[in-house]
């Protein structure tokens, strides 16, 4: 994959926005319903954070 400045400040970015949202989802207080929808977020932002690191190792070590 080619990546290009714009790409890997739009990783940086997202990457981010990520764990902005998490620090803000850590900060509430959550009813028995949000709980269930909110692991599973979790998960799949972990799994986007994953991919991002490894996106930018790859470009960084090229």
């Amino acid at each position: 994959m080619f990546m290009t400045a714009q790409t890997l400040v739009g990783l940086i970015e997202e990457m981010m926005d990520l764990k902005i949202q998490q620090f803000a989802e850590s900060q509430l207080k959550l009813t028995a319903e949000v709980v269930p929808l909110l692991r599973e977020k979790r998960e799949t932002d972990k799994r986007r954070l994953d991919q991002i690191k490894t996106e930018l190792v790859r470009f960084l070590e090229s």
